[in-house]
């Protein structure tokens, strides 16, 4: 089952009329992308270590890649990561007041989703960026 089928949940509770759909769809949002990101670099030839948290190990890899690309993505998860931790944790936050951080979040995760297909569809630029991960 893809990851992205996260993104057409988060459209969906977006609608929603409290803080709660607007808190899930950011959260949605993120797992949309981090399994999307996950995948991939498992299709890459990566291996997840036992006991390693998918959420880091992924962001990560990208993060400190060597080619835009992949710096690109790990950006929108680092901002997608941190939205998802107020939305799930801080129920202080005042970050979900209106829809608008979510409706950004889904943005984000369309834009980055639209990215890693692009690198998937194109064998150069796959190849450099599975040549560009660290170790």
């Amino acid at each position: 089952m893809p990851g992205r089928g996260f993104l057409q949940v988060a459209k969906d509770v977006i609608v929603g009329p409290t803080e709660f759909h607007w808190r899930a769809a950011a959260v949605h949002a993120y797992y949309a992308v981090c399994l999307e990101c996950r995948d991939a670099l498992l299709g890459w030839g990566c291996t997840l270590p036992s006991g390693v948290n998918v959420h880091a190990w992924a962001r990560l890899k990208l993060v400190y890649a060597k080619v835009a690309d992949l710096k690109l993505l790990g950006d929108y998860m680092d901002r997608l990561v941190i939205s998802r931790n107020k939305a799930s944790y801080d129920m202080h936050s005042h970050l979900f007041v209106d829809r608008i951080l979510a409706q950004t979040r889904i943005q984000e995760a369309e834009d980055a989703l639209k990215l890693l297909d692009q690198i998937q569809a194109d064998t150069s630029r796959r190849q450099a960026a599975i040549a560009a991960l660290p170790p």
